[in-house]
């Protein structure tokens, strides 16, 4: 991962990779329909599709969910990965809402490789008041985003336009990646996280990922912490039969994690699209001279999702 500073230039580079392999494996960023599409396929017959939540319940020693046709289905548990915009977590906390944040975007996905970026490379562009970056994400596909501060999309307006009154320097990297995109290709995003919800289950339901803990965009954490969430649930549900105990233990265990995810994206989202041109100067003059030894802490952090 490379950070380009205030001027455009290179400040410092993240080998996530390599400090990835030191732990055992790989490090991928990817098309997030792709990443689905594989996990429906491992899955198999027993997902079913067309089915939307409208409300889940504990009754007795069973958890009942509600579906919008009418239908219900019951089980031991259920287990809310419905996301930020989570139904399930409304039967645990009805009045909790999404804390959005002041800063929005776009995001696309295209189906072609620009020329400027190597294969298993991402670029962010960080400068006053806006963030921006392009990544390969395999498959001959790129994902590309600009992120303002303290401003949100503009739907009435042409989302391009905006992008370039927001950028003082448009990355030429950036400027192939809009020609090679349509503007009904660009979704638009507001960041918005949900620090420190507790608790993350009710009876006999349960809240993992986004529906539990949302955190603004940061460096692909939001997904990691989730499959972390789904890597622990599933290694409690093969050995323990006292539900109260497991969901508070995976509680336990996973929301400190959780939390401080939260707080670095804040953290990251300010430091990254900050208007002072002096903390711009001294953000990019301390990046450039970060000892490797300080840089492999950081990298390593990150990748293991402590």
């Amino acid at each position: 991962m490379e950070v380009h500073g205030r001027t455009g230039e290179t400040v410092i580079e993240m080998p996530i990779g390599r400090v990835s392999r030191e732990y055992g494996a790989n490090s991928y960023e990817m098309n997030r329909l792709r990443l689905t599409q594989t996990l429906a396929r491992m899955v198999g017959s027993d997902l079913h599709r067309g089915h939307v939540c409208t409300g889940v319940e504990t009754v007795g020693d069973r958890a009942v969910a509600s579906f919008s046709d009418g239908t219900t289905d019951e089980g031991d548990i259920i287990i809310g990965c419905d996301g930020a915009g989570s139904v399930v977590r409304e039967s645990i906390h009805s009045d909790v809402k999404l804390e959005m944040l002041n800063s929005g975007g776009w995001i696309a996905v295209i189906d072609k490789h620009p020329p400027g970026l190597l294969p298993n490379r991402h670029i962010d562009f960080w400068q006053a008041g806006v963030k921006a970056g392009v990544s390969d994400i395999g498959h001959g596909e790129a994902r590309w985003y600009v992120a303002m501060a303290d401003r949100v999309a503009d739907d009435s307006r042409s989302k391009k336009a905006q992008i370039l009154e927001t950028m003082p320097i448009l990355p030429p990297i950036l400027r192939e990646c809009m020609d090679m995109t349509d503007e009904s290709d660009m979704v638009q995003t507001q960041a918005g996280d949900l620090l420190a919800l507790s608790p993350w289950y009710q009876g006999r339901v349960l809240l993992v990922g986004d529906a539990a803990h949302a955190t603004s965009p940061y460096a692909g954490m939001g997904a990691c912490t989730a499959i972390a969430d789904a890597k622990l649930i599933a290694d409690m549900i093969a050995c323990c039969t006292d539900i109260p105990i497991m969901f508070q233990a995976f509680q336990d265990r996973r929301k400190p994690i959780a939390d401080e995810v939260i707080k670095e994206s804040r953290k990251s989202l300010s430091l990254s699209t900050s208007r002072s041109k002096l903390k711009n100067w001294l953000r990019d003059l301390v990046f450039s001279h970060i000892p490797d030894a300080t840089m492999h802490k950081v990298v390593s952090e990150m990748v293991t999702g402590k």
